[in-house]
């Protein structure tokens, strides 16, 4: 699943960074001046986004990132990237992180550096979740390149997909190419939430000429196996974390496979796996 999000929502928020604001902020969102550079100062690694921005004459950077899955050390790594973006840019800054599916929930702000018991450094960050985004509100109405996260809305039906596909073909402010874009990304996270059998004729044809196409397949022939065990696992009264689905189709349909062989041969070699595959982050 990582590098399916990694890919479609990082070329959303590169592509769209002044809409992506109305996601964080609504209708107050401060005005977009540029993307900053995402390479952080004496560190290899990268940032999903920053972005500096002004509102009421404050000018401020905005540190993003994306999470598709759930991340124990977010919280300093946010720490991390926020003093370099800081040191760099000289401006105050925004940590914020977007979380797209609910088992993507982990630490929660704020991050506390304590000493002697008692705390000498907290670092606080917007935490966005996209299953609780109310997608009615005009702001992201109008920003068309965020209409294809309103999939992941707890409160949306299949029909949101028909909607916003329909919506994008009829945006004239985008190019072909940038419709073609947006329309992956709706048929990826369609997928993913509802399931490929949920795609209009049109999607399904894009998304068979995606790259994406045969992960996201993989991916659900993982999930169906994951629902075998799941199940063998409850019989077996074991157990399960909430995401236990989710960590179980990262383990790839082949290795699923073989538990699966596994707990007709040897159900009680199988549960000891399931166990330790399963044990808290």
């Amino acid at each position: 699943m990582k590098p399916i999000f990694d890919l479609v929502l990082r070329g959303l928020v590169q592509r769209h960074p002044a809409q992506l604001l109305f996601l964080l902020f609504g209708d107050e969102a401060p005005r977009f001046v540029h993307a900053a550079d995402s390479s952080l100062p004496q560190s290899e690694r990268r940032a999903d986004a920053v972005l500096v921005v002004e509102s009421n004459s404050e000018r401020f950077a905005v540190e993003l990132e994306l999470q598709a899955q759930a991340d124990p050390d977010i919280a300093r790594r946010l720490l991390d990237y926020s003093v370099r973006v800081h040191l760099r840019e000289n401006l105050p800054v925004l940590p914020v992180v977007i979380l797209v599916i609910p088992e993507a929930e982990g630490i929660r702000p704020p991050y506390v550096i304590r000493c002697r018991g008692r705390p000498q450094l907290t670092l606080d960050f917007l935490v966005v979740r996209l299953w609780e985004v109310d997608f009615s509100q005009p702001a992201l109405q109008a920003a068309t390149p965020l209409l294809p996260l309103s999939v992941l809305d707890a409160r949306a039906g299949p029909e949101r997909a028909t909607w916003a596909e329909t919506r994008i073909r009829q945006a004239t402010d985008l190019s072909p190419r940038e419709q073609m874009d947006l329309l992956v990304v709706l048929g990826t996270l369609t997928s993913r939430r509802f399931g490929s059998e949920q795609l209009t004729s049109s999607l399904r044809t894009i998304m068979m000429d995606s790259p994406f196409w045969d992960e996201q397949r993989a991916l659900e022939r993982a999930r169906d196996r994951a629902r075998t065990l799941i199940s063998f696992a409850r019989v077996r009264e074991l157990t399960l974390p909430p995401d236990a689905q989710e960590r179980l189709a990262a383990m790839g349909e082949a290795a699923l496979d073989q538990l699966i062989i596994l707990a007709f041969s040897h159900p009680d070699a199988a549960l000891r796996t399931l166990r330790d595959a399963l044990r808290p982050l």
